[in-house]
């Protein structure tokens, strides 16, 4: 994944819709390794430092909720931020809100067809400021 990619689009500048488009190959080859080797590969290029904030949390959730972003993606999403040795996080909210959405466990532990209920999409945008 482009750093500069991901900035833009946690930063407004760059919509859900172009984003998942931009990363659609890779996060489906990520996917592949995943279900072939049990452990996907995430590279994202090095970037100038940037803070996520809890805006930048509320427009990946919110790229979730109203379905402009694919659940997959979001999750790659997530563990590139996590991944990324130039991301820090604002604050323990902003952080929590990412780690919700890089844990799909739920499709595994519980098994369910769908990562996350709206429920609990919403409950995640509340928690942030």
């Amino acid at each position: 994944m482009q750093h500069s990619s991901l900035v833009a689009f946690l930063s407004g500048i760059l919509t859900a819709e172009a984003f998942a488009e931009e990363i659609a190959d890779e996060v489906g080859a990520f996917y592949a390794d995943l279900h072939e080797t049990r452990h996907g590969f995430i590279d994202i290029s090095n970037g100038p430092n940037f803070v996520m904030d809890q805006a930048a949390a509320r427009l990946l959730l919110h790229a979730i909720a109203t379905k402009k972003m694919p659940a997959e993606a979001a999750v790659y999403v997530a563990d590139c931020i996590v991944a990324s040795d130039d991301i820090e996080f604002a604050d323990e909210a902003t952080r929590d809100a990412v780690s919700f959405v890089e844990d799909d466990s739920s499709l595994f532990v519980d098994g369910r067809s769908e990562i996350w209920t709206q429920k609990e999409i919403f409950s995640a945008l509340e928690k942030l400021n």
